[in-house]
């Protein structure tokens, strides 16, 4: 594992967020970068300072706006604020009571503080998780592909046998995106095809299989960047520790060649 890929994963290690494959791979890494085990302590003291710090108390005028905002109830009945001094068990009406409030707390109380929410590995979706995982998996080896070529007719055969379909090949060499090579990895349980592409001297993973799904996506997770998006028959994930920028321009490139190919 080299050193930016260490860095790109303290935060998530100190938050207990890694999986147990990659948190091992970076405790190994550690001896030997200084700069990241210094990260890592940094990371631990602002952890433990927002930890300990004192929670602020929401106006009353906040809590008047959520009862305000509570739905009425199937039955017509409207929600009304219990006392705060009852004891009576809460009845199922309440509990939805409690259930709403809590949401709305969530989203108002949010916004009141100023703060802004930032998805963690946990919050992501499997599927992208597991992309990272596997763009980790490529990056911290030596060996990051396992047919080394730029030629298309020696990369494409390769996955012959070895996933249950014949990805696209293309190297983009023109367009600033040398193909690297080849290689299978698993996500969702799948045989995927992965092809590894290089931005200088980044390393850019495109995970990809048959399927169609609509739109395109683009987000920073874990200090990398990562597209998804759907053409010609195929589903794309290009990650990489590159601008979102660059990965579009990636996406335009590959799209070119797969509609002159057609």
């Amino acid at each position: 594992m080299d050193c930016a890929t260490c860095e790109a994963l303290i935060d998530a290690y100190a938050d207990g967020e890694l999986s147990a494959d990659m948190a091992v791979a970076l405790e190994r890494a550690l001896p030997q970068c200084p700069g990241c085990r210094q990260r890592l302590e940094e990371a631990r003291l602002l952890r433990d300072a927002l930890r300990a710090a004192p929670v602020p108390r929401a106006p009353d005028s906040l809590r008047a706006n959520i009862l305000a905002a509570l739905p009425a109830q199937g039955n017509g009945a409207t929600v009304v604020a219990m006392p705060r001094h009852a004891a009576a068990a809460p009845s199922a009406t309440r509990r939805n009571t409690m259930r709403w409030a809590a949401a709305i707390v969530v989203a108002l109380g949010v916004g009141w503080a100023g703060g802004r929410f930032l998805p963690t590995t946990a919050d992501a979706p499997q599927e992208a998780r597991e992309i990272v995982d596997g763009y980790l998996r490529v990056t911290a080896t030596d060996r990051p592909v396992d047919v080394a070529s730029s030629d298309r007719h020696t990369v494409k055969p390769w996955f012959g046998g070895r996933v249950a379909y014949a990805p696209p090949v293309h190297d983009l060499t023109t367009d600033g995106f040398p193909l690297v090579g080849g290689r299978v990895d698993v996500i969702d349980g799948r045989k995927t095809a992965v092809l590894v592409y290089q931005r200088n001297r980044h390393v850019l993973a495109l995970f990809l299989w048959p399927g169609d799904s609509p739109g395109v996506s683009s987000e920073v997770r874990n200090g990398f960047g990562l597209r998804r998006w759907s053409h010609g028959g195929f589903v794309f994930h290009a990650i990489a520790d590159l601008a979102l920028s660059d990965l579009d321009r990636f996406a335009a490139a590959l799209n070119a060649r797969l509609d002159a190919e057609r």
